[in-house]
């Protein structure tokens, strides 16, 4: 999708995505653990990648390692703390986050839609906001917090019927997503359903699109370019 930004709470994450202490490592090596604490690659992912992570964070000190700024929320006013949480850094040398524990962000590959594995094979229907039958496959969209109304859901539906249409080969994700963007602009949703007077999409976001996009689950419907 290109994404140069990635927007992470702490609330919402599981533990040992975000960090994996001292004690825990001693236990169980890194290279026993399939899973790469995020902590130990967002410096790489800014450096090497190009893409910037804000968290908002309550109880990882942590990250003051890796960050290049830290702000506080104190009585609703942002205060730039990023000099004190450093220093608490330098002071607590045991707590650091091991620089040999850094990871490099592994380089991430353009994807390609193959169109034809986004036919329907069978009856689509919008179930609801979250769901659609989608002809063998249910197809699940309820974690995209964005969606307010089944009409977006609607749409998003035709688009993905639409795609063995609109999807070439030589196009990653992004550009289609671009592209369809641009037809909409131009001529509105009644591009989704052609020779069709719909009446009951309204327009979801580039972003929504993508995400149930990623969600389906049909083999080989998305691959990476060569």
């Amino acid at each position: 999708m290109g994404a140069d930004t990635l927007l992470i709470d702490e609330d919402t994450c599981a533990t040992n995505f975000m960090i994996r202490d001292d004690k825990m490592m001693q236990l169980v090596a890194p290279e026993k653990e399939p899973i790469t604490p995020f902590v130990n690659v967002v410096r790489s992912l800014y450096d090497d990648q190009g893409t910037s992570s804000i968290l908002v964070i309550g109880g990882v000190g942590d990250y003051f390692d890796v960050a290049d700024n830290v702000i506080v929320l104190d009585c609703y006013s942002c205060v730039d703390m990023t000099e004190q949480a450093k220093q608490i850094v330098a002071n607590s040398g045991s707590s650091r986050v091991p620089h040999k524990s850094f990871r490099q962000f592994k380089s991430i590959h353009s994807r390609t839609i193959v169109g034809k594995n986004f036919a329907a094979n069978g009856k689509v229907k919008v179930l609801s906001r979250e769901k659609i039958s989608y002809g063998e496959m249910e197809l699940d969209i309820s974690c995209l917090e964005q969606l307010t109304a089944k009409s977006q859901t609607a749409a998003i539906s035709n688009t993905l019927q639409r795609l063995p249409v609109v999807a070439r080969a030589n196009q990653t994700v992004l550009e289609v997503l671009l592209s369809l963007d641009k037809t909409m602009d131009e001529e509105g949703l009644d591009v989704l359903s052609p020779g069709q007077f719909h009446g009951g999409m309204s327009r979801p976001r580039l972003f929504e699109i993508g995400a149930a996009i990623n969600r389906f689950r049909r083999s080989k419907s998305i691959v990476q370019m060569r």
